[in-house]
């Protein structure tokens, strides 16, 4: 699609939204906002009808009003993140607090009036200062109608949330500011959440939760979904990215959602992270900082001790600035921020190989694999700029407008044994712009979005023009193989609306418009690779094609085309949602949603003839219909079944918000990813010859071969075996399935929470039913009952070497249970724990996007997957100490990760492997696999009428060996008596890399004012 065609698919959109809008049925969808309710009553407790409710924020002066219903309710919703003095007036008799509301809190708080005002939600009781004394911080003084009379002062205090069916965890800005981190990127606290997985990795910073793939993911800021709809990764930018999704300087808060979420959200199977931005307030507030580390300040790797290596170069600078203000004050506010992220990492190659197989390389190559191995600096620069302007012309109107930009370059994709010369720069550009209306009235209140997404993936080859040589097991060197461009452009129209005019519910509904325009650029093999084996290890036995030698490459790819690939899809998506106050205690949320696309699987593809002929000729089984697969640009219908109902329901069993039994059912549709779906057109316009080598052009394992020729080993080369031999290279045949369903996850949970003392507890149940991942299998299986592979002889007969089938049939099993215990950090109390546990299961039927050693995935069984975890707690805390000093934690203990062993003594074929998980030793404490203990001590001086920060973290503190890489694959090595893993490695049980740095030392210094 054409951009103009876009712009007017979108204009039409916002004049229909414009006009649903005008209809007085307005909206606030709770993805940045928060909601505020409550009874009054009288000093006798029967409710107060007709008081006067006033919300005043206390950044912008920007206020609300609401009458209490005949039963004494009120409700705010779409209020901002941040500090209010709420006011109640009635009959002459006046209650005042300062609260404070995070980020899609669904708060509570009662008022009776007459009564004394209660305690601070931390526990401390309000303070009472002595005549004369102005209130302290974040207090407000409480007296009579009139002002006079005995006052009470009133601590602010953020609100509990306990009427809700979320299981989410809300993360402040005391904490973004103060829990220790390795490099500011606000998505590591979402492991703060039960359920939930952040990956440290030195060249990966993302998130996954329950057993979905990291794709099923969304994290959305100011409403603005960042939805990586390109590849995996989950988040725009994120794919194998050490880089920050957005400034932390910017973030204001942020809230994970881990299950049971409403219907207002939308493209996710799993963990939902929503944020808002800060903005500018009626005072002038600015921030500076910078933090450094290096490899002085970082211990040895217990990897690099062990196999005798120098300590390799590393360092790490951040650095940014930020101010905001009135422009006009309680009318227009301004905010920018801008953060740098420099980092210089050093990676080791270091050759794997077994010493027979190095020498026979050195032989057959003429290389050294000295001239490979050592320490080589993986540079990474990232540059985040943010800019905000807020209107508010009225008390009833907010107008927003910001920009983000996100830019880096990372070579990466070396180390081990992958040489420095295959790497590549992998560049990433993420815009974004927002334009936001906001409109409350009586009863409602309405919230428009427009925004622009703008994400380009620009992985460049620093070695274009070098061929590719791989070594199995030794060594990989020469160029990477491909250089791609891949661009998502999405144009979104958001219109919501909240309507509270009748008592005891709060009506929401929405409706969204995204048109996303994508384009692929991938050249892929513009230098050959070629692939040595030294043995197939997977042939028929006395085979003499199997015995494989270094001698000459069993294998190269060679890309034969170079086009680009433009499609368009349009996402339509409709909710309602109600959240219903049955009674005082018991509250229902009851909501629908439905998401529908235009142009999901790649609709208006045409399949080839030749390709339609290969599928044809192949016979149909259980899984494969050829003609399921044949496209004739009108034959595929998008799916109109996502409609995804939720339920949820919270009951105060005392009433007063001690005890309550929280749960919910819902559907969660989430989307493929565009590269799955369009690989059949980009392996129609730039398909990719395999070349198959012998000694003496035998076939090998079912598939044909070349005897080798030292002419082939050029492109040239290639290129002329192509002309005098069309069949040696022949590109594989990818089809998608032409009613290929969107994944989907079935959530249900039961909990409860229960205050003690300061504390909040909960404890809640999980279950996860994931349905229709999306894979590939061989459809040139032999159909003898086993599957084995493979018949290619009716896909080569029409051009092509071998045909892949995709396939919506990827399961996924969670079982949890997940424990909390929080009290929130207050400057009156001075300090704040937080601790999260969770007990889980995740199993899979399947091996990710290539499911190829079965015939089906539901061959695999259900087993364990891989980075499954029975055991994990998360400990934060805050804490102040004397002369001014703080300190801070945030520690992980995890069971360790389960690893993929695949158990081949009985055969290689399907039905004959058994998948096994493995786990590493429980080398921390006895009881724990993985240690990651970081402590922060500060200091916050008050400096020229600001705050000084100077702060030292010390991150890994006990030096703890969180291992990962371990054997996994084919693993020959099981005890025939007892069944058990031989691993040569144990004991002890020693991955092939680390998960976590070493000890190191971190030093920051701020300035906030």
């Amino acid at each position: 699609m054409k951009k103009h065609q876009a712009v007017r698919i979108l204009l039409a959109s916002a004049t229909a939204l414009a006009g649903s809008a005008a209809i007085g049925a307005p909206a606030a969808a709770q993805t940045t906002t928060a909601s505020l309710r409550g009874i009054v009553r009288a000093s006798g407790g029967a409710p107060a009808a007709g008081a006067t409710v006033t919300l005043v924020a206390q950044a912008t002066n920007r206020t609300i009003t609401a009458t209490t219903a005949a039963n004494g309710a009120y409700i705010f919703n779409g209020l901002r993140p941040g500090a209010y003095t709420l006011t109640v007036e009635a009959d002459g008799q006046r209650f005042q607090r300062v609260v404070t509301v995070a980020i899609g809190q669904s708060a509570t708080f009662d008022v009776t009036l007459g009564a004394a005002a209660p305690a601070p939600a931390d526990g401390t009781p309000p303070a009472v200062p002595a005549p004369g004394d102005a209130p302290a911080e974040g207090e407000v003084v409480v007296g009579g109608s009139d002002g006079e009379g005995e006052s009470i002062v009133v601590t602010g205090s953020t609100l509990r949330e306990v009427k809700t069916s979320e299981i989410a965890t809300n993360v402040s800005q005391a904490q973004i500011r103060t829990l220790p981190q390795t490099d500011r990127n606000f998505l590591s606290f979402a492991a703060l959440a039960p359920g939930v997985r952040y990956n440290d990795s030195e060249t990966d910073k993302s998130f996954r939760a329950g057993a979905s793939a990291a794709s099923q993911v969304n994290v959305f800021i100011d409403g603005v979904s960042l939805k990586n709809k390109l590849r995996e990764g989950g988040v725009a930018g994120q794919q194998n990215s050490r880089g920050n999704p957005f400034g932390q300087l910017a973030v204001q808060e942020f809230r994970v959602l881990t299950q049971n979420y409403k219907a207002e959200y939308e493209q996710a199977g799993s963990a939902i992270i929503t944020s808002v931005s800060k903005s500018g307030t009626n005072e002038f507030h600015g921030e500076v900082f910078g933090q450094y580390t290096d490899r002085s300040l970082t211990e040895t790797s217990f990897l690099d001790t062990l196999n005798d290596r120098p300590k390799p170069a590393f360092e790490r600078k951040q650095y940014g600035i930020s101010l905001g203000g009135p422009i006009i004050k309680d009318r227009l506010f301004f905010f920018f921020a801008y953060e740098g992220n420099d980092q210089d990492r050093a990676f080791n190659v270091d050759s794997t190989g077994a010493d027979v197989a190095i020498q026979e390389f050195e032989q057959f190559s003429g290389r050294r694999l000295s001239e490979f191995e050592g320490a080589f600096v993986s540079p990474f620069r990232q540059d985040f700029y943010f800019g905000k302007l807020t209107l508010t012309p009225d008390d009833n109107q907010t107008f927003d407008l910001s920009f983000s930009r996100r830019e880096e370059t990372d070579i990466q994709g070396f180390g081990g044994n992958t040489a420095f010369e295959a790497a590549e720069n992998k560049r990433n550009l993420v815009d974004t712009y927002l334009f936001k209306w906001t409109y409350n009235g009586d009863n409602f209140i309405n919230e428009f979005n427009a925004n622009y997404l703008n994400y380009e993936f620009n992985p460049t080859s620093i070695n274009p023009d070098l061929p590719a040589f791989e070594y199995a097991g030794v060594i990989l060197y020469g160029g990477k193989d491909s250089t791609r461009r891949e661009l998502q452009q999405s144009y979104t129209l958001r219109n919501d609306t909240t309507y509270t005019g009748v008592d005891g519910h709060a009506f929401k509904w929405g409706v969204r418009v995204e048109v996303t325009d994508i384009e692929f650029n991938n050249n892929a093999f513009i230098q050959p690779k070629y692939t040595f084996n030294r043995a197939d290890n997977a042939g028929t036995p006395n085979d003499p094609t199997d015995d494989l030698t270094f001698e000459f490459p069993s294998e190269a790819r060679l890309g034969l085309g170079n086009g680009r690939i433009y499609g368009s899809n349009t996402q339509l998506g409709l909710y309602v949602q109600d959240d219903w106050d049955v009674t005082d205690k018991l509250q229902l949320n009851l909501g629908v949603r439905w998401d529908y696309e235009t142009n999901a699987n790649n609709n208006k593809f045409v399949t080839p003839a030749n390709a339609a002929a290969a599928l044809r000729a192949l016979p149909t089984t259980d899984y494969f219909n050829p003609e399921d697969y044949i496209s004739t640009g009108s034959n595929r219908k998008p799916f109109t079944g996502a409609i995804a109902p939720r339920f949820g329901f919270s009951y105060d069993i005392t009433g007063e918000e001690t005890t309550v039994i929280f749960g919910g059912a819902g559907r969660y549709y989430d989307r493929n990813n565009f590269n799955n779906t369009v690989d059949e057109l980009s392996r129609t316009i730039n398909p990719i010859g395999v070349f198959r080598f012998s000694a003496d052009g035998r076939p090998r394992r079912g598939l044909p071969t070349v005897a080798w020729n030292d002419s082939y080993l050029t492109r040239d080369g290639l290129l002329q075996l192509i002309a005098t031999n069309p069949e040696t290279a022949l590109p594989e045949l990818l089809v998608t399935k032409n009613d290929t369903k969107p994944p989907v996850n079935d959530q249900f949970s039961l909990g409860v929470r229960q205050k003690i003392g300061p504390f909040q507890a909960s404890v809640s149940g999980s279950y996860q039913r994931g349905r229709n991942g999306y894979t590939y299998l061989f459809a040139t299986r032999n159909n003898n009952g086993l599957g084995t592979c493979c018949n290619t002889a009716p896909v080569v007969a029409n051009g092509y070497s071998n045909a892949l089938i995709g396939f919506d049939g990827l399961d996924t099993r969670y079982k949890a249970l997940f424990v909390t215990l929080d009290k929130t950090y207050t400057e009156r109390s001075g300090w704040g724990l937080s601790i999260a546990y969770t007990l889980s299961k995740s199993e899979i039927n399947n091996d990710g996007l290539f499911s190829l050693d079965e015939v089906v995935p539901d061959d695999y069984g259900w087993r364990t997957a891989p980075g499954d975890e029975r055991h994990r707690v998360v400990i934060s805390g805050i804490a102040d100490l004397p002369l001014g000093f703080q300190f801070s934690t945030l520690s992980t203990f995890g069971s360790g990760s389960a690893y993929q062993i695949i158990d081949t003594t009985g055969g290689t074929e399907p039905g004959q492997r058994e998948f096994l998980a493995g786990y590493p030793d429980k080398n921390c404490i006895g009881i724990f696999a993985f240690c990651e203990v970081n402590f922060t001590l500060s200091n916050k001086p008050k400096v020229l009428g600001g705050e000084l920060e100077v702060a030292v973290d010390v991150l890994n503190v006990f030096n703890n060996r969180n291992f990962s890489g371990f054997d996994e694959g084919v693993n020959n090595n099981i005890n025939p008596a007892t069944g058990q893993i031989q691993d040569p490695l144990d004991p002890p049980l020693i991955g092939n890399n680390l998960l976590t740095l070493p000890r190191r030392i971190q030093f920051r210094v701020g300035y906030r004012f």
